[in-house]
């Protein structure tokens, strides 16, 4: 008897949901899709909560306070270990200047400027130059003193071509050198 209720009770609950078409479909399965996505929340809760229990427990009952070594300093000291001194700014320079004629380009003009990084142990020397000639020799240049000097930077660099059919660009570019102060270890 039960059996047969049970197979009545289904093709009616099958006759109901033909009788919903596709938007009573659409809104059992939103429903049950949302059912489903409560219990799963609900069960990381549950192992969340579970954790924190977990690792509280541990930290009470840990006998040794282990602190973490600080990264950070022991990276900054090895930043700063790799930077060439003040002083030797000049013949870090030079070698750039030495790079550009050894490529066979000019340099007319150049500027330097310096500034302190407050709060650090450097001092940056921005050299900014034009420079003529093919993209190709200008990029080999570039490359070179990236290459030589690890503690300088190409903070910008820009191409200029007057006339489709040349070979020969003007570039602008701006390299960075990062020195370590004087004074400073």
């Amino acid at each position: 008897m039960q059996k047969v209720m049970m197979q009545h009770y289904g093709q009616w609950l099958l006759y109901q949901l033909r009788q919903w078409g596709w938007q009573g479909h659409l809104a059992v399965a939103l429903l049950l899709a949302s059912l489903m996505m409560v219990w799963m929340t609900q069960a990381n809760d549950q192992q969340a909560e579970q954790l924190r229990l977990t690792i509280d427990d541990l930290a009470q009952h840990t006998p040794v306070d282990i602190q973490p070594e600080p990264r950070s300093t022991h990276i900054t000291q090895r930043f700063y270990q790799a930077l060439p001194v003040q002083k030797d700014a000049n013949q870090k320079i030079a070698d750039v200047l030495n790079v550009i004629e050894q490529h066979g380009l000019r340099l007319d003009r150049s500027d330097y400027s310096t500034r302190e990084v407050p709060e650090s142990s450097m001092v940056l020397y921005h050299i900014k130059f034009p420079l003529e000639g093919s993209y190709p020799a200008i990029r080999n240049v570039v490359t070179e003193i990236m290459n030589r000097q690890q503690s300088m930077a190409l903070n910008h660099i820009n191409f200029k071509r007057d006339n489709m059919r040349s070979e020969q660009v003007k570039a602008n570019i701006e390299l960075v050198l990062y020195t370590k102060a004087e004074g400073h270890r």
